[in-house]
């Protein structure tokens, strides 16, 4: 409504201008045809009686014609007249137009204010006629103009805005609030293959937003069975790898005594049957460990880097057999915030890979930086690299670059770092060694 009634403002300027105009130009319409009866009589003279009757059709108070003789022709009653202000309708300018309207309708009249107006009639070739009459005659016939146009104006908004709002109702308001509905009644039960949305046929944005809504809730539809197809799956394989678990660490002590017995045969077979054991107890236990990861909770912490990776380096000479030169090049003074525990499980899960690769026979170092607002730790080795083949789904789980590997270890190590609000990234992988890069906060 307001924007109607605001292009209803443009509209009328012009409007309430050209209608004075109008009635003004009537004015002197009837004025010529009152004149033309004085030229149709004798001597140009008529009665008092007549003149009155003439001036009253005409709606003036005196008119007057300048004849190309230079002779004027007046219709006139014999009562003073004194003119306040006069206007010249010949070459009228649009501007003074709408001033001069304006300016009747909010001026104070007196009782009588007399204005003379002088113009052509409908042919210019003519001489002029001038007019006299008064102003609060034009004024209240603005006034009722202004007062029409602005009861039409509201009822038009009024019909404008209904009906707006009846087209923005069927086209946008109530396809968004089935659209609210679908997806507060999908929310609910994703599942539910009857809770998907119907797409519009429409070719506007909402036609598109409804089929890719309905895209959308088929993805999560599908994503959702197979998550909970997968998590259960899940379950069933802790639940084996724990009782299998179980089974080998009841193997391995057979295997124990069978390193006892004094057989060259046994003595061939038992360290590769241990060493058999020794993979599939630690494939139960980093799979048992990867399928509890994603519920651990970070307990954030201010950490002296240069200690942490000298106990990993304690952690994994323990564990190592053969030549590995680890050299911490991490500053004293480096401080980062995270979760001690677990980035001690990253770095020992990379360098571990590392000494595997090496064959337990190499240099892995690890330094670290500050740039601007993150720290930028490098873990590098002098190994054999990894193969391309291998880089593509090197933090995928269950892909190993390493014999005997479970590849558990760089999944669980990125998903720390991600964690962490980090990046856990491969910089370099060639015959002289590997890179990697760990960016966090």
């Amino acid at each position: 409504m307001f924007f109607v009634m605001l292009a209803e403002v443009f509209i009328y300027v012009p409007s309430i201008a050209n209608f004075r105009q109008t009635w003004i130009r009537e004015k002197l319409i009837s004025a010529e045809i009152a004149i033309l009866a004085i030229e149709a009589s004798p001597d140009y003279m008529v009665s008092e009686m007549l003149t009155k009757e003439l001036l009253d059709a005409a709606g003036v108070t005196a008119i007057v014609r300048q004849k190309d003789d230079n002779r004027r022709l007046v219709l006139a009653t014999d009562q003073t007249i004194d003119i306040v202000r006069r206007y010249d309708l010949r070459n009228p300018n649009w501007l003074d137009l709408i001033v001069d309207t304006f300016r009747i309708m909010l001026h104070d009249h007196p009782d009588v204010a007399y204005v003379m107006v002088k113009g052509y009639t409908s042919d210019k070739a003519m001489e002029p006629i001038e007019i006299i009459f008064d102003e609060e005659l034009l004024c209240k016939e603005l006034m009722t103009y202004s007062r029409n146009i602005l009861f039409l104006s509201i009822f038009i908004s009024i019909v404008t805005a209904f009906l707006v709002f009846l087209s923005l109702s069927g086209f946008m308001i109530r396809p968004v609030r089935e659209i609210i509905d679908n997806m507060i009644r999908f929310r609910e039960s994703p599942e539910d293959l009857h809770r998907q949305i119907t797409p519009r046929k429409r070719k506007d944005e909402m036609g598109v937003i409804t089929q890719e809504l309905a895209d959308l809730q088929e993805e999560v539809r599908k994503a959702l069975i197979q998550k909970n197809r997968q998590a259960n799956l899940g379950i069933a394989v802790n639940k084996i790898n724990h009782d299998l678990r179980n089974i080998l660490s009841s193997a391995q002590l057979v295997s124990d005594h069978l390193g006892t017995i004094d057989n060259p045969v046994v003595k061939k077979l038992a360290p590769r049957f241990m060493g058999a054991l020794d993979r599939g107890v630690r494939l139960c236990e980093n799979t048992l460990q990867y399928g509890a990861a994603e519920s651990e909770k970070l307990t954030l912490k201010d950490i002296h880097l240069a200690h942490l990776i000298d106990d990993v380096k304690t952690a994994l000479g323990h564990q190592q057999r053969g030549n590995i030169i680890f050299e911490n090049n991490v500053p004293v003074n480096f401080r980062l915030n995270g979760d001690a525990d677990q980035l001690h499980r990253v770095f020992l899960n990379l360098t571990r890979n590392a000494a595997q690769a090496m064959d337990y026979d190499g240099t892995i170092q690890i330094s670290a930086e500050q740039k601007d607002t993150q720290n930028i730790i490098i873990v590098e080795d002098n190994g054999p690299g990894i193969p391309e083949k291998i880089q593509e789904n090197l933090f995928t789980p269950f892909h190993s670059n390493n014999k005997g590997g479970t590849g558990l270890g760089l999944a669980i190590s990125k998903e720390i770092i991600e964690a962490h609000g980090g990046i856990l990234s491969l910089v370099k992988s060639d015959q002289d060694g590997s890179i990697f890069e760990i960016i966090l906060p």
